[in-house]
């Protein structure tokens, strides 16, 4: 992050964008601060931070994966430390926010492009 009399330049340069197909963001509201349990066997995504605090936990996608809180990886992103994180495809995951959080979501597929491939989980 750079900041001067301008203003202030969030970056992370070393996110290669060559495999994104399309983004999209994300702001949970008040009411329901949790979106997941979401599942892709083909899709890749990566999570920036757009504006404040935003928690993604993952747990693999195996046949013994119960989701219990013994596999699950919490990752919080804050705006003010710009990160990429990649959610590789064959794992779950849960997307937290509260107090206007956003996040930035990539895709490595069009929508409809993998049949089938958007799998849920209630929370």
């Amino acid at each position: 992050m750079h900041s001067d009399a301008r203003g202030a330049l969030r970056f992370c340069n070393d996110f290669d964008l060559s495999a994104v197909k399309r983004f999209y963001t994300i702001a949970n509201s008040d009411e329901q601060p949790r979106r997941g349990w979401i599942g892709h066997r083909k899709e890749n995504k990566w999570f920036f931070p757009v504006r404040g605090e935003t928690t993604i936990v993952v747990s693999p996608m195996d046949e013994s994966t119960n989701l219990t809180r013994y596999s699950r990886l919490h990752y919080t992103l804050h705006a003010e430390t710009p990160v990429v994180l990649k959610v590789p495809c064959n794992n779950w995951f849960y997307v937290e926010q509260h107090d206007g959080a956003e996040v930035m979501v990539f895709s490595d597929c069009k929508v409809g492009e993998y049949e089938n491939d958007d799998l849920r989980r209630p929370l």
